[in-house]
């Protein structure tokens, strides 16, 4: 079950001293101001602050004034002060998700080196894991390089196909052996493949 939701927090301040003058209640002295921010949070981790305004309280009669409510040269007054800034760890969510992006866009590069310089030095053994179109869906099989020539690759063909990657996985696990076809392709044939083979493992 996902957790997730808004939360309030009332940030304090480095300094307590108080900002001003109380106009509801008249005491002195008695206003103090905070920033307010609301956050989106899953499993109780901020993602990210979506609202940040300035609040202000009156230490006697509990009066709560928000930004919209403070005089503007009030709010001028205050930006000299030291009301505290949305702490960085309310971004947590945000910053895992870029690393989280970071390391799929790392893996996707290194992937398609890899890829890349199997398809020029290659070696018998090699698996290949191809797709292809069929009946509105996207199949995928596996080609491990049985044998190879200056100018063709003969690849043993898998008996089953996948329409997922994870029955791609399935099927690596449990129909790795079964191979009762075999297809002949010249290295031109393979290079315009190219695209369809989204890895190569080598052993």
């Amino acid at each position: 079950m996902i957790i997730f939701g808004t939360r309030t927090k009332v940030l304090t301040n480095k300094s307590q001293s108080a900002v001003g003058d109380c106009d509801y209640c008249g005491t002195a002295q008695s206003l103090f101001a905070y920033r307010q921010i609301k956050y989106f949070h899953i499993f109780w981790i901020p993602i990210f602050p979506y609202s940040a305004q300035i609040i202000m309280i009156c230490n006697h009669c509990k009066k709560l004034s928000y930004q919209s409510e403070i005089k503007p040269q009030t709010l001028q007054s205050l930006s000299s002060r030291t009301i505290r800034k949305t702490p960085i760890g309310y971004f947590t969510g945000l910053m895992l998700i870029g690393l989280l992006v970071a390391a799929i866009v790392i893996a996707g590069i290194s992937g398609a080196k890899k890829k890349e310089k199997y398809l020029k030095d290659t070696k018998v053994g090699d698996l290949y894991e191809v797709s292809y179109p069929k009946d509105g869906k996207t199949m995928r099989t596996l080609y491990p390089i049985a044998n190879l020539t200056a100018d063709s690759v003969t690849f043993d063909v898998n008996d089953y196909e996948a329409d997922s990657r994870k029955g791609l996985r399935k099927l690596k696990e449990q129909d790795a052996d079964c191979y009762a076809e075999q297809r002949k392709l010249s290295r031109s044939e393979v290079e315009e493949m190219k695209r369809r083979i989204s890895n190569i493992e080598r052993f």
